[in-house]
């Protein structure tokens, strides 16, 4: 690819559908196993059409990458710390976007310990944490390296 604005452009369209099917697998196993039965995650579950996606994913994971030059560079626990806040954050925001404007609730946590709305609580502020500190630290360096072969974007 030539052009860098369009480069950036694609790359950023693809990491985006890229996390958000990760994240519909991943929503979808979560809340298979917590249910005891098969439910397929993701936003789009109750509109519809179930769409593999779940856009909190891919929208939390470029918010990840534009950090990723800070979160880089921090030890593991501040790297924990700032992986949790940052995706709560953007749970959240989403939560109010998806009640706000679209007049859906994509996920209610009102019923769950230390919750802010119900758009966020403590335990998946925690397992944001984690998701965020794996994601850093080593999924996100060998997805690069996979799609930088895939778009043949040279550095």
């Amino acid at each position: 690819m030539k052009n860098s604005v369009f480069k950036v452009f694609i790359t950023v369209i693809f990491y985006f559908f890229l996390y958000a099917l990760l994240g519909w697998f991943i929503d979808t196993c979560y809340s298979s196993f917590v249910d005891g039965r098969l439910v397929f995650g993701g936003m789009f579950k109750s509109f519809f059409l179930t769409v593999p996606l779940a856009p909190i994913y891919g929208f939390g994971a470029l918010t990840l990458i534009g950090f990723s030059k800070f979160l880089e560079s921090k030890g593991h626990t501040l790297l924990l710390l700032f992986s949790g806040l940052i995706l709560s954050f953007v749970e959240y925001i989403g939560g109010i976007f998806t009640v706000g404007v679209l007049q859906h609730r994509a996920w209610d946590y009102s019923q769950n310990f230390a919750n802010l709305g119900g758009h966020i609580d403590l335990w998946h502020g925690f397992l944001w944490m984690i998701l965020g500190w794996f994601f850093v630290r080593y999924f996100h360096p060998v997805n690069k390296n996979f799609v930088e072969k895939i778009l043949k974007i040279n550095k």
